[in-house]
């Protein structure tokens, strides 16, 4: 798994571009859940290209990221010029230097199961004051043994049968330093070209990791599915899921 979550940012344009942000509902509800003040600090774990970062960030907190992509930080720290009190930088959690600092909020917006799950919980709860929150969340496929979901897995059984559809991830040792999480979701959807649905998936860690003429194959019969039984167009349902937890005093 190490090896695959270096894999983004080989892929960090396309990233850029085609991965989705999140509902503005969850931005809010992680902002009031967790009590962060006006002035209040942010660190976010693995940033990508600011998917989350500029919601954030537009709402005038101080904020230090971090990813362990270069090209995906470069990205990011571009779009975010115009926001003196975020700063980003090339590092992975596990080896991240606050220096001291704490922090009233950490965020991980699909990036919390990257992390070394005996390292994740617990130097969270070391870098938060006594009053700080961890928001972990993410977007999952909703329907996914639905309609076109369920018709193309004939085709990675053809083509990609190593692919299950989403890369294996670690599962973090539950932590005692936090209180029971405050559980949400946020269903909504997004309709793709064929296009824009395989660019969608050549953002996926497992996709990356292909041998290319497996991939091109496999995108190949992909297109041809979209295209010959569903109009050229892919309806796709997320659900964003929140686990926000206090740190216990």
């Amino acid at each position: 798994m190490s090896d695959l979550k270096k894999t983004f940012n080989r892929r960090a344009e396309t990233y850029d571009r085609i991965r989705p942000g999140y509902p503005d509902a969850l931005i809010e509800d992680v902002t009031a859940l967790s009590g962060i003040p006006e002035d209040g600090r942010i660190l976010e774990i693995g940033c990508g290209t600011g998917q989350a970062t500029l919601q954030f960030a537009s709402r005038g907190f101080y904020m230090d990221c971090i990813d362990i992509g270069c090209d995906l930080v470069a990205i990011v720290s571009d779009k975010l010029r115009g926001y003196s009190k975020v700063q980003v930088v090339v590092s992975s959690f596990e080896d991240l230097d606050s220096g001291g600092k704490l922090y009233d909020l950490i965020i991980a917006a699909t990036s919390f199961h990257w992390i070394d799950p005996d390292v994740a919980y617990v130097k969270s709860s070391s870098l938060l004051k006594s009053s700080g929150a961890l928001a972990v969340f993410s977007n999952t496929h909703a329907g996914k043994n639905d309609g076109f979901f369920a018709e193309v897995q004939k085709v990675y059984q053809i083509f990609a049968p190593s692919v299950t559809g989403s890369a294996k991830k670690a599962t973090a040792i539950q932590p005692e330093c936090f209180e029971e999480p405050v559980s949400l979701c946020y269903p909504w959807s997004v309709e793709y070209t064929t296009e824009q649905y395989l660019d969608l998936l050549s953002t996926y860690s497992d996709h990356i990791s292909l041998p290319e003429t497996d991939r091109n194959a496999l995108f190949a019969g992909i297109a041809g599915l979209i295209n010959d039984k569903y109009d050229g167009r892919v309806l796709k349902n997320y659900e964003s899921v929140l686990n926000l937890r206090k740190k216990k005093d």
